[in-house]
């Protein structure tokens, strides 16, 4: 009886991830949309010369950005890389996808609707100082700061940048950094320090320094609500509306609805950092008040894992170091 269940054991797929599948998926979360970006981009190359666009004169990248299929294509790419990240790496390793721990039927309305809040005060609350301050701080240094996005000047394309930059992402890159590194680092990291690695390989996914120091502070949140609540579909809920909130901003700005031009004055800054300041406050009273208290979804650890040890630096598996200098080294480049 008891080899039966051990033989049960061996061939049931495992619901948990350990860290070194945490260092194997971020390695590939990086490196796959980039070799995977190197050769959409000289495929499509081909068809548009193929199909009579001209080159001669111009910039090579304002041409291909300008067609509009090359361009949504391009921005989902990642995302559609990370979708298939987890399927593939699940069935491959014998994971189930339950593993991420999204839970609808256990879902709490309160903290759903919380988590909404969530995601927009943390764009109300960091935008004067991440937009104002520190965008200016990098046009100075001769930083760009713009980047490549779809049109927002009617309600059509709205709906389109919620569909591509808020609904995807908050699906996609939840499951790869909360729903599988951030629980796999838990089995070597304590608790802050999952959060803390967590959230810079997520900033780090980025691959630009303009776009560092916020999703490193979102990426903190959104951990931190993973872990008090193991429930994927809050984080999913907090990037969604953070995301939401962006668009929606830069939407209202793009119909003159709202004026976004920042004046940075001394008074100027210290509102910045006032507000930055009492949204961290917040975050904190709500995280003490009322995650702690949360009831957790519990999930028992099923199935065996069969992986040999992750090589490693100290605690840090030398597939994360290796992601890390890779990210850094294209950070660099961008700059250069």
């Amino acid at each position: 009886m008891e080899n039966t269940k051990e033989l049960r054991k061996q061939f049931e797929k495992r619901n948990f991830y350990t860290t070194k599948d945490s260092g194997k998926v971020f390695l590939y979360a990086l490196l796959l949309p980039f070799a995977i970006a190197f050769v959409f981009t000289y495929v499509s190359y081909a068809i548009m010369v193929g199909t009579g666009v001209s080159f001669e004169g111009q910039d090579m990248s304002e041409v291909m950005y300008g067609q509009l299929w090359f361009l949504i294509l391009s921005m989902l790419l990642t995302e559609i890389v990370f979708i298939c990240l987890f399927f593939c790496y699940n069935k491959t390793n014998r994971i189930k996808n339950s593993a991420c721990n999204i839970s609808f039927k256990k879902a709490n309305v309160w903290t759903c609707l919380l988590s909404a809040v969530v995601g927009i005060v943390s764009v109300i609350g960091f935008i004067w100082l991440i937009e104002g301050c520190f965008g200016a701080m990098f046009t100075a240094m001769g930083i760009e700061t713009s980047s490549v996005s779809l049109p927002l000047d009617n309600v059509g394309w709205y709906f389109l940048n919620l569909l591509i930059l808020a609904v995807v992402p908050a699906i996609c890159e939840e499951l790869i950094f909360r729903g599988m590194i951030f629980q796999g680092l838990k089995e070597r990291f304590s608790k802050v320090g999952s959060v803390l690695l967590s959230a810079l390989l997520f900033a780090l996914m980025h691959q630009n320094i303009v776009q560092l120091i916020y999703p490193f502070i979102l990426g903190c949140v959104l951990a931190v609500v993973m872990d008090r609540t193991n429930n994927l579909l809050y984080p999913m809920i907090i990037h969604f509306f953070n995301n939401f909130t962006t668009i929606t901003i830069s939407f209202l700005s793009n119909i003159n609805a709202i004026d976004l031009s920042f004046n940075i004055t001394w008074w100027f800054v210290l509102l910045a950092i006032f507000l930055a300041g009492l949204t961290c406050v917040v975050f904190w009273l709500l995280d003490k008040y009322y995650l702690r208290k949360h009831k957790i979804v519990q999930v028992e650890k099923t199935g065996e894992v069969t992986q040999t040890p992750a090589l490693s630096v100290g605690k840090l598996p030398l597939t994360i170091l290796c992601g890390i200098v890779f990210a850094v080294i294209v950070i660099v480049l961008n700059l250069v």
